[in-house]
């Protein structure tokens, strides 16, 4: 993925896009919510399928950006661990186990790359990539189940 990256699509869109059944999201966000600069552990949209009383079912979420191992003593690492290669991904400690069964989309607007600075310059130029289209982005992402009893339980 990037290290930046544009959630700007009302929820309604998103639980229609993605054919949603449940959403999660809690009550107080603000369905309207808009993110031009969303940046590691900050809270995104994810969209997860997900078994609910037998039956699987496609649910919207809001998680943390950044996995945090489920065997890490704290969160801190999270905001480290924000893209996972897909040459390795299945095989790194810290990926291996989300790899393999919690997979989940990632909706997005569009997303920043930094570009080299041009000569005499040392500022990184970054451009914005987006469909032009105007459809949705969805990034393939995985999430880990990491609990800590100091959090509430909609940041676990």
């Amino acid at each position: 993925m990037c290290g930046r990256f544009v959630s700007a699509r009302k929820r309604l869109e998103l639980l229609e896009e993605f054919a949603v059944e449940r959403d999660l999201v809690p009550a107080d966000r603000n369905p309207d919510y808009t993110d031009y600069n969303v940046a590691p552990t900050k809270k995104i949209y994810a969209v997860l399928d997900h078994v609910h009383e037998g039956k699987p079912e496609r649910e919207l979420r809001l998680v943390r950006w950044g996995l945090v191992p489920s065997w890490a003593k704290n969160a801190a690492g999270g905001a480290r661990m924000i893209n996972a290669r897909a040459e390795t991904v299945g095989v790194k400690p810290a990926f291996r186990a989300a790899f393999a069964k919690r997979r989940c989309i990632i909706p997005a607007d569009g997303y920043y790359e930094w570009q080299p600075p041009p000569a005499g310059s040392k500022t990184k130029q970054p451009f914005y990539i987006y469909r032009t289209d105007g459809g949705i982005l969805a990034f393939a992402g995985i999430y880990e189940l990491w609990r800590d009893g100091s959090l509430p339980s909609e940041d676990q």
